[in-house]
């Protein structure tokens, strides 16, 4: 497999990390914290700052059909000099670091998906790959939490390749490469992939079959998600991955993560002016990337059409 190859199955698998947070059941929660405005980009502005910076909320792939850029987006990426993304995506092209993240893609010991799944889960799990032309056996080791984004059936490695499918990431950074823009990583790779040692294989293994049954029963998960997604409505996507499934582990895939960010992104905007692109799903909330940075207080407004 050629270091092209390498770096679309890592982004793949990345990209179920926020994919696989979706299921089909949501939580009312009481006193929920005021929703935010519907924007995509919001502006972050300080008094110790001359320049304005602002964050952007991506979704990791998306079909090329529906993908779009809010109509302010070129021009406040253009006024800054830095873009900075969860994982620093100049990375995703040093093939000793691709390399090296494989392994961790994998489960520990002898565990294999046959292991932790039903004979007619793990029945049901192959006829989905099969649809997609993917052999299964090539990921009996994978952690199956990354694997919940081919229970989509039209995700496949080649869906970016061939521009089925679009990464918000990729052509965000592509408009860096072209204006000459430093980049940089909220977190590291190996931090990412590693969050989802938190979480029990079995309970991963029930998450993955809980979105193949979805979709076979009717539910498109992915649409759902971005048909939030257009709206710019990213107070349903912060409440559409506090599911009951995943509520146990919210604290650990998102909040405490949401919380890592912000002495990064002080850090960054308090040197020059700085466009970052995160999973829109952090944005909302109480516990959201723009609630936490208005209690360090900063003013985060949204930049509306």
């Amino acid at each position: 497999m050629n270091i092209k190859k390498y770096n679309l199955l890592i982004l793949i698998f990345i990209a179920g990390f926020i994919l696989s947070c979706k299921t089909t059941k949501t939580r009312t929660i009481k006193n929920e914290f005021k929703p935010l405005q519907n924007s995509l980009l919001w502006k972050i502005e300080s008094k110790e700052s001359q320049y304005p910076s602002y964050i952007f909320g991506t979704i990791h792939l998306i079909d090329s059909s529906d993908y779009f850029l809010p109509p302010r987006f070129q021009k406040t990426f253009n006024e800054c000099k830095n873009v900075v993304f969860e994982i620093d995506m100049k990375n995703m092209n040093d093939p000793a670091m691709l390399m090296n993240l494989l392994p961790k893609i994998l489960m520990r010991g002898d565990t294999s998906l046959e292991d932790l799944l039903s004979q007619k889960d793990y029945s049901i799990l192959q006829k989905n790959f099969k649809k997609s032309g993917i052999p299964l056996f090539l990921f009996q080791k994978v952690k199956p939490l990354f694997l919940t984004v081919f229970a989509e059936g039209d995700i496949v490695p080649g869906s970016i390749q061939n521009k089925k499918y679009m990464s918000y990431e990729m052509e965000i950074m592509e408009m860096a490469k072209k204006q000459n823009k430093s980049t940089g990583g909220l977190e590291t790779m190996e931090f990412q992939i590693g969050v989802l040692d938190s979480i029990p294989y079995k309970e991963q293994a029930k998450m993955l079959m809980e979105s193949i049954n979805s979709k076979e029963t009717g539910g498109n998960q992915l649409k759902e998600l971005i048909d939030l997604y257009k709206q710019q409505n990213i107070n349903a996507l912060h409440q559409s991955i506090k599911s009951d499934d995943i509520s146990v582990y919210e604290k650990i895939l998102l909040n405490n993560r949401n919380r890592n960010w912000i002495p990064v992104i002080i850090d960054y905007i308090s040197h020059e002016p700085t466009f970052f692109a995160v999973g829109a799903g952090h944005l909302g909330g109480k516990d959201g990337v723009i609630n936490l940075l208005r209690k360090k207080g900063y003013k985060v407004t949204a930049v509306l059409n």
